[in-house]
């Protein structure tokens, strides 16, 4: 098995964060001393232009159990996770905010419920107090990735989660410079994971960073990642109008029948229109499908994900 530095890692990202990062340390140091088992708090400071880099040094040098991951400009709350996951050392790894709404001591139940067995448990959100765009714009967003790729979210996900090294380590072996940890959490996980309800409370200082034109970004990224279905409806569109087409010959010989013969020549335009437009979009269906197979063999990312390793001496090892 490999070896890690400590039991568990602890990833928060921070964006403008100055005036929490001395109450996040005052809730979590307790809860973590509480476990009797080894930590490690991953703080990555996402470009702040606060106070935020100054007060992570300090925590650092007055406790050796913080290491701080600094980048040189705002790159957004996905690298963030990012990055912690990739400096994160230890045999458990929880993400948790810096805003303090889902406070530290849901640490605890989360490592008993990863404990079970599962890759990863969600913290989902008992009582969501946020505006109504923006909840719509969740449960839409979780339903278009289901339909495009398959792949189930969790609704209201709290951004509070904790995942299993073999998790982690499948994660670290992705290399886009566009991602949806969400969406790609849930793809490495197929279905085991588990949720906890946690109740938020309202953040202490500062506004959210979070946007719902944000959350539209993510959703492309991911769908555009992980599915070529978006560019494959161009020919399911195609195959649309070419249907309209072949039922408007109906109204078409109507119209000629009756003698109409502008009924019928706007009948005939339109037939001509639509399996134009239509053998258009069947063919850009047909660019999409080989494009989306060049993209998937252009981006370098695993073939396959390894669970589990069996051989006959009857021992398990992770991939």
């Amino acid at each position: 098995m490999p070896h890690y530095d400590v039991d568990l890692s602890v990833v928060i990202p921070v964006y403008n964060e100055e005036a929490n990062l001395d109450p996040l340390r005052q809730d979590l140091i307790p809860v973590l001393e509480g476990l009797g088992c080894s930590f490690e708090v991953v703080l990555v400071d996402d470009g702040s232009r606060d106070r935020s880099p100054e007060i992570l040094r300090g925590l650092a040098d007055e406790d050796d159990r913080f290491r701080v991951v600094r980048f040189a400009r705002n790159y957004g709350q996905q690298m963030a996770n990012t990055a912690g996951l990739r400096h994160a050392r230890g045999k458990t790894v929880v993400i948790m905010d810096a805003d303090l709404q889902t406070p530290a001591e849901n640490i605890p139940a989360f490592l008993e419920k990863l404990g079970e067995g599962y890759d990863i448990v969600y913290g989902v959100r008992e009582q969501v107090s946020v505006p109504l765009y923006r909840k719509l714009g969740t449960r839409f967003a979780n339903w278009l990735i289901c339909r495009m790729t398959g792949f189930r979210i969790p609704d209201s996900a709290s951004g509070f989660l904790a995942l299993d090294r073999t998790l982690v380590e499948n994660v670290n072996r992705y290399n886009e410079r566009t991602r949806y940890l969400s969406g790609l959490f849930a793809w490495l996980s197929y279905g085991r994971y588990a949720a906890i309800p946690v109740t938020r409370r309202p953040r202490l200082h500062g506004e959210s960073k979070y946007t719902f034109w944000g959350l539209a970004r993510l959703v492309i990224n991911f769908v555009t990642l992980f599915s070529a279905e978006p560019v494959l409806l161009a020919g399911l569109a195609g195959l649309a109008a070419w249907g309209l087409a072949l039922l408007m010959i109906i109204p078409l010989v109507a119209a000629m029948y009756s003698g109409d013969a502008r009924a019928a020549e706007l009948t005939l335009d339109a037939i001509i229109l639509m399996g134009v437009g239509g053998t258009e979009l069947i063919f850009l269906g047909l660019v999409g499908a080989y494009i989306g197979r060049v993209y998937a063999n252009v981006r370098q990312n695993p073939p396959y994900v390894i669970v589990d390793l069996y051989d006959h001496s009857g021992e398990v090892s992770a991939a």
